[in-house]
């Protein structure tokens, strides 16, 4: 074994030695905390998904990093970790669990115990090494797939001592058997897999140091600064080591002078560079190591090539937090090659020339902002969106292609192609990204004057969104033409909700359509004053409707019953549903995409926002021009007319979805499905818009409206309205029901037997008919109020003659 340790199996771990002992210095096993339930979870998918890959995957094996710890004895050697011990645990009771989940009792026996006792113990309480000792000698003589939960199994156990409740390694070790029973009970042969050493699916890099002592001096120490080899500390001795070896024809100029490689690092990793790391330190322990081991994280996958076959394995390691990172993991995928060491230095050069200090390289945060991405780079790179990816591998890009001569008014510009085109293009895999990163390679020549690139090209790149790349296109031509578009546009593209999107302007003022019979190069100086005051009153009507977290509230949806008002806009938005547009920027139903302009529809919904812009004045006041569009609305369809009519039933609709089966069949849903709570829009315009108000003028006496809508849940019962008679306290209910184009009232006849008196009434006076031991009357839309006022006076003439005739 080298002194950077040997890379081995947790199998082969257990035979280089007799016993491992987590010292009593060191802490309960935690993993299965409910604290660290969601760090368990994606561990375990981790090892899954290593154990369950074919054997001769290249991502293979799944390295967990370096484990230390003390080795005390010669013959009969017993390892105490003083780092690793979590993962170590979680791998015992993962080759139990698979050992029984196998059937290979005897196996495990052999590998986990050695006369009698647990080769895995802790010393931390006696009732841990109580319970592993006990655990390795059982084996249960049920099948797994009968088993729900393993930690009620072994806690049903003669063996199992009460008091062992009171010891959190004991509990935490119980749960991890749940967490991995719930995840492994439908596999088959991974025991044999997970103690392979030809093949290994999961290795770690082993290092003894050995009859180093464990006093608890020692222990701060190993925790602390002193700790003697720490991540950083491995990757600067050996990244040295190796470029010495690999890369010694490389040649960097450092002040005039040229060095290797290997003597370039060596100067600079301790002197400049540590002092633009020090400035990004953990506060509490004035360490950087982590710091450094992020950056160089985010550099090894800015630095791969997208035209490699193992770019996608590449980019799904790197953004995977459990893949650690370390030498080793970077030297064994082969991500330290040349391309790492161009884009390392020019990076770590530009960064460190202020004092330690980072200078920001763009003029203003407008497009990029350097400092805040910088900062999650170095603290949480695992954390960071394809689109954070994409723009940060060009904003890398653009340092290592202009070193020494960073322009930073063209650095702007291309930044700001980057974002626009990023922000706006869809990324749901590393295969998205790729296309992306291949695109910015193949622009990067002409990245000093990029809007010239995209002037003189048709297509000026495939990588991106084409809609977002024809429209930076646009844009391009614009600005080269007449100058006076960029402060226009700038304003425009700042929009928080448009992010740079902003073809809809283009198309309203009229630019799109000339564009189309004429050269932007061409039109004349009073062509584009013209466009440019269109456009400026189309982008303040823009500003007036959205703000940065989507639509403006005005209150009682106006922009959305003006919209009804005007046309039919609403979009598809999931499965069977339409919407009246959410501010989300993914959603199929949004009004992002209704700006965006493309999709099923949406062209037709955009023109009906364009006909609502046609009508505003961005000079006076638009909640009032809202309402006079809304008042205004004639000659339209009844739904439509519902929707405009009913502020409540955009308000139902927590989602914004409905279900429109047809002009005559719309339900109101208050989330995204059926089967939760409906209600149906025209019986809800009927409640709120006539029946509330006539309740209020008394108008429906001796009737009683039930004041709360009745909802629905699945299909089997309609939604509508209920309306009461109430008599000798007795109760007569007319339920009120929307089909084919009217309303049904209807009445239950086992309700009228205590009725039967108005029977009559109802049938010869107020049209009411029998059928299959329900009275049914159909109303039309109009007729309701007028019809059901009747239906009043019937039941209320009945009730005075029923009680004169009492007296």
């Amino acid at each position: 074994m080298n002194k950077f340790g040997q890379q081995i199996t947790f199998a082969q771990f257990l035979t280089h030695h007799e016993r491992v002992q987590v010292p009593i210095i060191q802490r309960d096993y935690a993993q299965g905390r409910a604290s660290e339930k969601e760090v368990l979870k994606e561990f375990l998918r981790a090892l899954y998904q290593a154990l369950t890959r074919p054997p001769d995957d290249p991502a293979l094996p799944l390295n967990l990093d370096f484990i230390y710890g003390s080795v005390e004895g010669k013959k009969t050697t017993r390892f105490q970790p003083l780092d690793g011990q979590q993962r170590l645990t979680t791998l015992f009771l993962l080759h139990w669990y698979l050992a029984w989940r196998d059937a290979c009792p005897g196996q495990i026996r052999e590998l986990l115990s050695v006369e009698g006792k647990s080769r895995f113990s802790y010393t931390v309480r006696p009732s841990s090494a109580e319970f592993y000792d006990a655990l390795v000698q059982y084996s249960p003589d049920c099948a797994v797939d009968s088993v729900n939960s393993v930690s009620q199994l072994v806690v049903d156990q003669s063996w199992y001592f009460r008091y062992w409740r009171l010891d959190p390694t004991i509990q935490s070790s119980l749960m991890v058997l749940d967490a991995i029973h719930q995840r492994f009970h439908k596999t088959d042969g991974l025991y044999t897999r997970i103690i392979d050493p030809e093949r290994p699916a999961i290795t770690f890099q082993l290092l003894d140091l050995e009859n180093f002592g464990l006093s608890d001096d020692l222990y701060i120490k190993m925790n602390a600064r002193g700790k003697p080899l720490t991540e950083y500390e491995t990757f600067k001795a050996r990244y040295e080591q190796e470029l010495k070896e690999t890369f010694n024809e490389v040649t960097l100029t450092l002040e005039g002078e040229k060095l290797s490689a290997a003597e370039f690092f060596a100067r600079r990793i301790d002197t400049t560079w540590a002092d633009f790391f020090w400035t990004h330190r953990d506060t509490t322990t004035n360490l950087y190591d982590q710091v450094v081991m992020n950056l160089f994280r985010v550099i090894v996958l800015c630095s791969r090539d997208p035209d490699t076959d193992t770019y996608l394995d590449d980019v799904s390691m790197l953004r995977n937090r459990y893949v650690k990172s370390s030498y080793s993991t970077f030297h064994n995928r082969k991500w330290l090659d040349l391309n790492y060491i161009k884009l390392l230095y020019p990076l770590l050069e530009t960064f460190a020339v202020a004092e330690g200090r980072f200078k920001p390289l763009l003029p203003n945060r407008r497009y990029f902002d350097e400092i805040s991405i910088l900062k999650k780079v170095m603290e949480e790179p695992t954390d960071l969106i394809f689109t954070e990816l994409v723009q940060l591998v060009g904003y890398f890009l653009y340092v290592r292609e202009h070193f020494g001569a960073i322009n930073s008014n063209q650095f702007q510009e291309w930044m700001r192609i980057i974002c626009n085109l990023s922000i706006n293009s869809s990324y749901d895999r590393p295969a998205d990204m790729q296309r992306s990163v291949a695109a910015m390679i193949e622009m990067l020549p002409h990245s000093a004057d990029i809007l010239a690139f995209f002037r003189e090209n048709e297509r000026p790149t495939v990588g991106f969104s084409p809609q977002q790349v024809a429209e930076e296109k646009l844009k391009a031509e614009l600005v080269l033409a007449d100058p006076k578009w960029r402060a226009t546009i700038d304003q425009a593209e700042a929009h928080p909700y448009f992010k740079g999107q902003i073809e809809f302007l283009f198309d309203f003022c009229g630019v799109v359509a000339r564009s189309e019979v004429a050269e932007i190069s061409t039109w004349a100086p009073a062509i584009h004053q013209t466009l440019q005051e269109r456009f400026s009153r189309y982008l303040t009507l823009g500003e007036s409707m959205f703000g940065a977290q989507g639509l403006m509230d005005l209150g009682e949806y106006r922009w959305q019953r003006a919209m009804l008002s005007l046309g039919d806009y609403l979009l598809p938005s999931g499965r069977g549903n339409i919407s009246f547009l959410s501010n989300s920027t993914t959603e199929q139903g949004s009004w992002k995409r209704l700006l965006r302009g493309t999709g099923p529809k949406v062209p037709e919904a955009r023109r009906v926002l364009h006909r609502l812009f046609e009508r505003l004045d961005p000079g006076q006041p638009v909640a009032r021009q809202l309402d006079e569009i809304i008042h205004k609305a004639v000659d339209i369809e009844c739904w439509r007319r519902a929707f405009i009519e009913t502020p409540e039933a955009f308000s139902y609709c927590g989602r914004q979805a409905i279900r429109f089966n047809s002009e005559n069949e719309i339900y109101l849903l208050s989330k995204t499905q059926m089967n939760g709570l409906h209600a149906e829009l025209f019986t809800y315009w009927l409640f709120y818009r006539k029946l509330l108000s006539a309740k209020k003028k008394h108008e429906l006496s001796p009737l009683e409206l039930i004041v709360k809508y009745n909802s629905a849940i699945g299909t089997e019962i309609q939604p509508g309205i209920r309306v009461s008679w109430h008599r000798d306290e007795q109760q007569l209910t007319f339920s009120v029901e929307w089909k084919t184009r009217n309303f049904i009232v209807f009445v239950q006849t086992d309700q009228i037997e205590p009725f039967a008196h108005v029977v009559d009434a109802l049938c010869n006076e107020a049209g009411f008919t029998k059928k299959d031991n329900i009275l049914t009357k159909k109303l039309g839309w109009e007729d309701f109020p007028r019809e059901l006022r009747g239906l009043a006076n019937i039941l209320l003439a009945h009730s005075e003659s029923s009680s004169t005739t009492e007296v």
